[in-house]
């Protein structure tokens, strides 16, 4: 009975975790989890252990004016490899932090930490954006704000977004700080015949001149919310051997070795022999060498008698 509980337990586990695509959270060291970084001045995307969020390390932005690079003001990472682009009815679930320190720069222009660009070609600002302006943080669709929230500095502020993408039946879901902050609304999050692509760091208006520094930290991708929970033994999917993390706007020519689907989740009754088994082979000899260990300790305890 112990055996076969922990079995259910490990079954859960493993199903609990299934649906994460993607880790963006830095706990490489590194930033290798991207497959591009788009910088407009070398040392200006940097690794921390001070300040973060989750696990060990965070990434600093820094962003001068004059630092250029793909026609615009920024100093970006990018996750364009071919499997984690948004096209037409996928439904995801993201998760990562922000952190604003106190002497972050006030301007009534636009400043972007995040976005979902459009693909080359296509249309003109992002369909879901995340930008600063003045004293305002907003989540702003096509360049037009939907959510908006007091920019307070100095503390880590926690986003959580579920977004179906559409080019007609698409919606979006905010929480904010661990608060619900948006309602499902319906809007357009995707341009016909056009795919998104993530993209974290700050993009800005050329003309602001003062020096700006933020963190990021802990990005997640799923297919459902408890997907979204941190995973600090899991640094994320390796990147190609060959990969370039170049700075163009269109995804590097290879792409991460694919994510096998999530195996379909249980809509009534006990998961029986067939769910646990889909725990992989790894957790069957686990599995094996535990059912092994109770047989010896009843045998023991046999002789004893």
């Amino acid at each position: 009975m112990r055996t076969l509980a922990l079995c259910a337990a490990l079954c859960a586990s493993t199903a609990a975790s299934a649906s994460v695509l993607w880790r963006g959270d830095f706990e490489t060291g590194d930033l290798s989890q991207w497959s591009q970084i788009q910088q407009g001045a070398p040392g200006r995307l940097t690794i921390v252990q001070s300040p973060v969020r989750q696990g060990q390390y965070a990434m600093r932005v820094e962003l001068h004016q004059g630092d250029v690079t793909n026609s615009g003001t920024r100093n970006e990472l990018a996750l364009a490899w071919t499997q984690y682009q948004e096209v037409e009815g996928n439904d995801r679930w993201y998760a990562w932090s922000t952190l604003f320190p106190p002497d972050y720069p006030s301007d009534d222009s636009w400043q972007v930490f995040t976005q979902w660009h459009q693909s080359a070609g296509c249309c003109g600002s992002p369909p879901v954006e995340f930008d600063v302006i003045g004293e305002t943080i907003q989540m702003a669709h096509d360049g037009n704000p939907v959510w908006t929230a007091p920019l307070v500095r100095g503390v880590w502020h926690d986003f959580k977004l579920h977004v179906y993408w559409s080019a007609t039946a698409g919606y979006v879901e905010l929480w904010y700080d661990g608060q619900p902050a948006l309602a499902k609304t319906a809007m357009q999050t995707l341009a016909a015949g056009a795919y998104n692509y993530l993209k974290q760091g700050l993009y800005r208006d050329a003309a602001i001149t003062d020096v700006a520094v933020l963190y990021h930290d802990g990005f997640v991708i799923g297919t459902t919310q408890a997907d979204l929970e941190p995973a600090p033994q899991d640094a994320g999917i390796e990147p190609p051997a060959d990969g370039d993390a170049g700075s163009g706007d269109v995804a590097p020519p290879a792409d991460p070795p694919a994510v096998p689907p999530a195996p379909a989740a249980h809509t009534s009754g006990l998961p029986g022999i067939t769910g646990c088994a889909s725990v992989g082979r790894g957790s069957l000899a686990l599995l094996g060498l535990m059912a092994l260990v109770t047989w010896r300790v009843r045998r023991r305890r046999t002789r004893r008698r």
